[in-house]
């Protein structure tokens, strides 16, 4: 008989589906997941709601998050241990995961962790709150260090990366290298001009300004296509057409066939922001990334990134620099870009697949889950 794990969320983000679907087909532990149906925030789209898949309303206040279902499942519920999403302003898993605790459940946090040395205040609660899990599961190395750093114990932080759909990446990418048809009616002038690629909400935060303002210092012909909406939009169209550069809006594309192409045919995915879960979509196709070095204004995902093998860090804030990038990219030949293809997928394989997710974190679980049941 395999143990049973409830998984809380506040909310089933679609991203999460496919490594939500591995946990399911686990062979080590049976998984429960249990969100509010209705979201947390218009901005992030729902994936399916499925037959393991539970109701649990959150409510919300100034920030903060309620899911008064969470301590009464701990309380009521035979479930042998508890994976909750770990961020402090859910004031209800406070009270629930200490429940669990004294109940003798293991408890772990799916979390960020530590992206930067927080203020004294936040460093504190950060680490009380953490403190009530039996370990954590965080995106990455740099979390572990940082974490150790604040006086938490090392071994009980566990690395289990991230991941998107790689099995509809993977198929995606295979089908469009088989048939040979790289080329998409969205790249401009047919594919006669080399062009990086932006896949993002077009909010400020994204910097996308910066992109086409290196783009701009880029002294050889280059474009740059942007895929995806957002209320920036207007603003970045006035900058690019000031400039005078090739930048082409072509809104948001869901169609994994046509954004296999896109991928496959740019000369590097440029996040002039902070990169995330844009990193593991850019290296199934093995596309290179181009972002900025400031670790503490980074995602953890940012760690796939290797300089002159699955991508380049230009300095933060720096339009020249990134420019500079650009330029050297630009300048690849095909068997630089086909040697850069083959490590950026491999990276990925290695460590950032939903298969991969779910290898650590039942191996996070099940040494834990077996001594206490």
């Amino acid at each position: 008989m395999t143990s049973r794990i409830a998984i809380i969320y506040t909310h089933f983000p679609h991203y999460r589906t496919a490594v939500f679907a591995a946990l399911s087909a686990s062979e080590n532990l049976t998984f429960d997941f249990y969100y509010d149906l209705g979201g947390v925030s218009s901005t992030i789209k729902s994936g399916a709601f499925l037959d393991n898949h539970h109701a649990m309303p959150v409510r919300q206040w100034r920030g903060f998050l309620w899911q008064s279902q969470a301590v009464t499942h701990v309380l009521t519920n035979p479930a042998d241990g508890y994976i909750f999403l770990g961020n402090p302003h859910i004031l209800s898993t406070w009270v629930a995961a200490a429940l669990a605790r004294l109940r003798g459940k293991p408890v772990y946090f799916w979390t960020h962790g530590w992206l930067r040395r927080d203020s004294w205040p936040k460093r504190l609660i950060k680490l009380a709150f953490f403190r009530l899990a039996s370990g954590l599961l965080v995106y990455g190395e740099r979390a572990r260090k940082l974490g150790a750093m604040e006086g938490y114990p090392r071994e009980r932080i566990h690395v289990v990366y991230n991941s998107l759909d790689y099995d509809a990446q993977r198929k995606a990418r295979e089908a469009v290298l088989r048939e040979r048809d790289i080329g998409s009616p969205l790249i401009p002038d047919s594919g006669k001009t080399p062009y990086f690629l932006v896949v993002s909400r077009l909010v400020p935060e994204v910097r996308l300004d910066q992109a086409i303002e290196a783009l701009a210092r880029v002294s050889e012909p280059a474009a740059l296509v942007v895929v995806g909406a957002g209320p920036d939009k207007d603003r970045l169209e006035r900058l690019a057409t000031n400039l005078g550069v090739n930048v082409q809006f072509v809104g948001a594309i869901y169609d994994e066939s046509e954004l296999a192409k896109l991928f496959l045919n740019t000369r590097g995915v440029v996040s002039p922001g902070k990169v995330g879960l844009l990193a593991m979509h850019a290296l199934a196709y093995g596309a290179t990334v181009i972002t900025h070095d400031d670790l503490d204004r980074q995602m953890p995902e940012v760690e796939a990134i290797e300089p002159g093998v699955t991508g380049a860090f230009f300095r933060y804030g720096d339009k020249d620099d990134l420019a500079r990038k650009m330029t050297l990219s630009l300048g690849c030949t095909e068997e630089d870009r086909l040697r850069c293809r083959a490590a950026g997928i491999a990276r990925l394989e290695e460590s950032y697949t939903p298969e991969a997710q779910v290898a650590y974190i039942t191996a996070a679980l099940d040494s834990v889950i077996k001594r206490c049941v």
